[in-house]
């Protein structure tokens, strides 16, 4: 089933109207005014830091008032209601709603080849690189930009445009979905939180997190031969897949570090380094960093380094039995295909995806791993949670020893089956990329548009471009922008103008 199946997706060689064409060019031509203010919300570092809220956080409040000052300047309504920022542009009873998100991913600066939040314009001509510039910051700056275009072009409003920042996308939803109990949403809504064409389905987000017990006082401890695996980490948010992971090791030696540097495979994209202090032996596994919702476009760390250690085997740790785990259930795979019976597809959203995004020690001692899963329309939570019961106990039975503990965290699939503005946004999409075959698409990621009525996403990022959004090079293209700032132009004439 393809997304022209389920959607009238209208004539393929209309073209937008007079005045969004107009509107179009005008916005490209504010292309370097965009890439200013892009560089200025950059510059706030808008990372949550738990457990103090996102809008008590410094970088947090300086957004907002760099755009409530903007507002003042360019003639628009601006709303602080917390877990989010509305501004408004028009007065009419009926509106539009654009939403995107001011808070982005961790940036380790010391994988980063510059500042993360100092945005690159030079280091590789064409490219915009910095935190949150696909995700979601320069949707922010083409929307603000759009909007202004429209604005001093006079179109007539027959819906009032309302932007919506979210402060929270990136980590705790609670927030948001708060702030939408206490404020009517338009009936209309647009995201520019994933990928064109326009996208109308989302897979059902959540996590299975299985848990190694730590060893307890009274339980025999194993005696001190040989090497043995006493700390495997990696990983530092459940929405990304783990660019570093690190393995210690006691009483390893210069043969073990032999054997696997010899058993090192370059081919897998992930390069490893071993560190010898005394009888302790590091490996150090550096890998690619990707949204976990595209893990093909990354090299998971954790998942090869516990490839390779596990070619030998290790005296009982809780370290030992977790890679056991994660070699057995997960292996170096994303679509489940050791994890009993939960791999599945569907024929529009594609299929199911289970990636190991954090590995870590618990406060108690215990070891814990995140499989983020992203799921398909097809499978309810309740079937998901059997197959993950009956994984667990048929792999606790198989290697025997104490069960490991798990949990399921998941969100329903968003499956959209009309919405009024969808053939309007693909229109707008075959006139300006050429694409005339062109139709709604279906994504992995979970976005907030689906907390809206009539939620769809259109763009920002290129379908079949590498996604960079998550990770430790993100960028996009100044091209990629000015196409952003016609569409969306154009976009805010079709829907708004009266």
């Amino acid at each position: 089933m393809t997304g022209a199946d389920r959607f009238e997706t209208g004539n393929p060689d209309r073209r937008p109207s007079p005045l969004a064409q107009q509107g179009a060019r005008r916005a490209a031509a504010s292309v370097d005014a965009a890439v200013s203010t892009l560089a200025t919300l950059v510059a706030f570092p808008t990372v949550a830091a738990p457990p103090a809220p996102n809008v008590q956080l410094a970088a947090f409040r300086r957004l907002k008032e760099y755009l409530s000052r903007l507002c003042d300047d360019w003639g628009f309504d601006f709303e602080d209601h917390g877990a989010a920022v509305v501004i408004g542009l028009g007065r009419a009873q009926d509106r539009l709603g654009i939403l995107t998100h001011g808070d982005v991913q961790p940036a380790d600066r010391e994988r980063w080849r510059g500042d993360p939040f100092g945005l690159d314009t030079t280091s590789e001509p064409g490219r915009l690189i910095g935190r949150g510039v696909e995700d979601d910051k320069a949707s922010i700056a083409t929307a603000l930009h759009a909007m202004r275009t429209v604005s001093q072009l006079g179109v007539p409003l027959r819906r009032r445009i309302e932007l919506i920042v979210s402060m929270t996308e990136e980590s705790d939803w609670t927030p948001f979905r708060e702030f939408l109990r206490g404020w009517d949403p338009p009936a209309l809504n647009v995201a520019l939180d994933a990928k064109y064409p326009v996208v109308t389905a989302e897979k059902g987000t959540g996590g299975i997190f299985l848990t190694v017990p730590p060893d307890t006082p009274d339980q025999p401890r194993p005696v001190r031969r040989g090497a043995r695996l006493v700390s495997l980490t990696g990983g530092e948010a459940r929405t990304r897949v783990p660019a570093a992971a690190v393995a210690v090791i006691e009483g390893g030696n210069r043969e073990l570090a032999a054997e696997l540097r010899a058993a090192a495979d370059p081919a897998c994209g992930v390069t490893f380094a071993l560190e010898s202090e005394g009888d302790v032996l590091t490996v150090r596994a550096r890998g690619v960093a990707a949204h976990s919702s595209t893990p093909w476009e990354g090299r998971n760390a954790v998942t090869h380094l516990a490839a390779l250690l596990s070619r030998r085997d290790w005296p009982p740790t809780p370290a030992s039995r977790m890679l056991q785990l994660v070699v057995d259930l997960v292996g170096t795979g994303d679509l489940a295909e050791r994890f009993g019976g939960l791999a599945c597809a569907h024929p529009f959203m594609g299929p199911l995806t289970l990636v190991l995004t954090r590995l870590y020690d618990r406060e108690d001692g215990s070891l814990e791993a995140c499989l983020n899963l992203r799921c398909p329309v097809g499978r309810s939570r309740e079937q998901v949670e059997v197959q993950v019961r009956e994984t667990v106990e048929a792999w606790t039975a198989r290697r025997g020893g104490a069960a490991p503990g798990w949990r399921l965290t998941m969100g329903d699939p968003y499956y959209l089956e009309s919405a009024p503005h969808v053939p309007v946004l693909v229109d707008i999409y075959r006139h300006y990329t050429g694409q005339h075959d062109a139709g709604p698409v279906a994504v992995g990621g979970g976005t907030q548009a689906r907390l809206l009525p009539n939620g769809v996403n259109f763009g920002p990022s290129m379908p079949g471009a590498a996604y960079t959004g998550h990770s430790d090079h993100e960028f996009v293209t100044v091209e990629q922008l000015r196409l952003n700032l016609m569409m969306q132009a154009a976009m805010l004439v079709e829907l708004a103008a009266g």
